[in-house]
């Protein structure tokens, strides 16, 4: 059982002097909209682009984006959409799982279907409101890159790309449009497709609920 207290209250006077007491003021708030389990993409990008000893505005040049945006995305403040993305490790010289990942040294690797390496879809998106998925770990001497590409509908055209090897992909939900060298692809569902990777080309959900795309990449360049 637990005891009565027998101390004596404090009267009005002390509790009206204890309630006008001034309020310590509010220590630094942290970042308004970041959302929990944010990808480290931002500090991996900026570790790279400090390698080689480049300064915002000069990775934010050579990937064509805003200085303001670049540094947004370092501070893990904004995730940035599979364009820029792809700009931004075509620019640093690497691929995009370097910067999704830390290299993994396994004989198997097997991913859950929530323990995947993934940007996010997050009110911290870039605005476009693509993701992807890493089906590969990333490894210096890899020979084969695998994604799960989500697109959104009504999203702007990705591209156009163009850089060695070769690629392949599956549908796995809704409708891609597919330009490669000037030709259009409608790619639906159960659907797959190839072509080389030195041919311009761009890509875009056309389908009202987007599209979800299994891509291949070989050797990993994007």
């Amino acid at each position: 059982m637990f005891g009565v207290s027998t101390a004596k209250a404090p009267g009005a006077k002390a509790l009206a002097s204890k309630s006008q007491a001034p309020r310590p003021a509010p220590g630094p708030q942290p970042p308004q909209g970041t959302p929990k389990g944010m990808p480290d993409i931002g500090r991996r990008i900026r570790a790279h682009r400090k390698l080689q000893r480049w300064r915002l505005l000069d990775l934010a040049d050579a990937a064509a984006c805003s200085e303001s945006l670049l540094s947004r995305i370092e501070n893990g403040l904004v995730m940035p959409s599979l364009s820029t993305l792809h700009r931004l490790s075509k620019a640093l010289r690497v691929n995009v799982a370097v910067l999704m990942e830390d290299q993994q040294e396994r004989i198997c690797t097997v991913y859950e279907p929530d323990s995947r390496p993934r940007t996010t879809l997050s009110d911290c998106a870039e605005g476009d409101g693509s993701m992807a998925e890493s089906l590969i770990p990333y490894a210096e001497d890899r020979r084969l890159e695998g994604l799960i590409v989500q697109l959104p509908p009504g999203g702007a055209l990705c591209g156009p790309f163009t850089h060695e090897g070769e690629e392949v992909g599956l549908v796995l939900e809704g409708e891609l449009e597919l330009i490669v060298d000037g030709e259009i692809h409608r790619v639906r569902a159960g659907a797959s497709f190839f072509f080389e990777s030195d041919r311009p080309h761009s890509y875009r959900a056309v389908s009202v609920s987007g599209c979800r795309v299994v891509w291949i990449n070989t050797p990993p360049t994007f």
